[in-house]
């Protein structure tokens, strides 16, 4: 109703076109919300990543349509592309396209758990939500700031437009680096969730809590221990060297220092179902304010100074306090008897590790790379030994019984 005035306020006079197809695509992931949510209930995980994937898929098939072979069949074969495809319009107008499409490819997926229940209004259920997922719906926003805010406020806050843009593209392609430790932690809370949920009322429950945590730390810091000392070596695989401006390996650096705050955050994620089981998830609320508050003030102070290692190293710091807050108050609330000597020692070890992976005394590349992977091994080998048998994992449990 009001895509106009909306397109004109955020600078798209004349591209209504775009925030349509931007909100169509957020109204079909909301919609998308509770029927993904109902999979992971049920223990559906591979109806559930099929359908993500399917999404995944026919974006790239897409994109690949319109931004590759369109232009080239526009020469070849006019009346055809005709009907798909208008040369005029911008690349950018059909990457919201292909979004558009496989959103909706993905929603028509989600169709028999959309209309396999009946929908009627409870007034009662509807305040009970809400008084439960208020103050969630603001965690999630200040979490989103906190995810992006430096990002923002590097063109903002440092001197002169070239060694802005500078910082930020070094910044933003070493930032991608560390999505491996995002991407576990996704999965883990994809997951972990509904087990959470699942256990809340059975008499095992706080010690099932307690083995999830313990394996996410076990390998959590064995993602950051083989990232942090292998991704040095980026810049002699020679498909990366030819592909990748050398200016960007400058900021290598920032890899570890996000990494291990997003194992933190990892950690905080774990411990904060402590107020989602409790019903006080006013808490998350909080923790999630004061990061953002925290990470802003830190940013605006050091981003003119440091540059983009600020951000870095903000990021780290107010994920450490969130957890250690959250560990502290959550003791208070829903105490759980976490395996604390275990994952400082996990962590203690893995530091070391690390800091002889990264000083060791050796020239040769190929022995250093030799030395890495080595240091890699022992903190897996440790792992089995100390904490983890082979009958533990599904695949090699299988064999042991046939």
């Amino acid at each position: 109703l009001f895509i106009i005035p909306i397109s004109d306020a955020l600078g798209f006079a004349g591209h209504e076109s775009y925030i349509a197809m931007l909100t169509a695509v957020i109204s079909m992931d909301v919609i998308s919300a509770l029927p993904f949510a109902y999979l992971r209930l049920q223990n559906k995980p591979l109806r559930f990543a099929s359908i993500k994937l399917l999404f995944v898929f026919f974006n790239i098939l897409f994109n690949l349509f319109f931004l590759v072979l369109c232009p080239k069949l526009v020469e070849t074969h006019p009346s055809f592309t005709a009907m798909v495809y208008d040369p005029d319009k911008s690349g950018v107008f059909y990457i919201f396209l292909s979004n558009l499409f496989s959103t909706g490819l993905m929603l028509l997926a989600l169709f028999p758990e959309l209309f396999r229940v009946k929908y009627r209004f409870d007034r009662a259920l509807l305040r009970q939500i809400l008084r439960y997922s208020f103050p969630l719906m603001i965690l999630g926003v200040a979490g989103i700031i906190n995810q992006t805010a430096d990002k923002i406020l590097i063109p903002m806050l440092i001197p002169g437009q070239m060694e802005a843009k500078s910082q930020l593209g070094i910044y933003g392609a070493n930032f991608k680096f560390a999505i491996i430790m995002v991407m576990f932690i996704q999965a883990f809370r994809f997951a972990y969730e509904p087990f959470v949920f699942g256990k809340y009322r059975n008499a095992d429950n706080k010690q099932s809590y307690i083995m999830a945590m313990k394996y996410f730390i076990i390998f959590g810091l064995l993602i950051f221990l083989g990232v942090g000392l292998l991704i040095g070596f980026l810049p002699e695989i020679p498909v990366v060297r030819n592909h990748i401006q050398h200016g960007y390996f400058s900021g290598l650096v920032v890899v570890p220092i996000i990494m291990m705050a997003e194992f933190f955050f990892g950690i905080f994620f774990n411990l904060s179902f402590w107020y989602k089981l409790t019903d006080k998830t006013k808490w998350g609320a909080y923790f999630s304010l004061g990061g953002c508050i925290l990470t802003l003030t830190l940013n605006i102070l050091f981003i003119p100074r440091f540059g983009y290692m600020a951000c870095a190293w903000t990021a780290l710091g107010v994920y450490f306090l969130m957890m250690t807050i959250s560990y502290f108050i959550g003791q208070h609330f829903y105490p759980i008897k976490y395996e604390v000597k275990n994952a400082l020692f996990y962590f203690a070890f893995t530091v070391i590790l690390y800091a002889i992976g990264m000083f060791a005394p050796i020239t040769s590349t190929i022995y250093l790379l030799i030395f890495r992977i080595a240091l890699i091994i022992l903190y897996i080998v440790i792992v089995f030994k100390k904490d983890l048998s082979l009958n533990d994992i599904p695949f090699i449990n299988k064999l042991v019984r046939k």
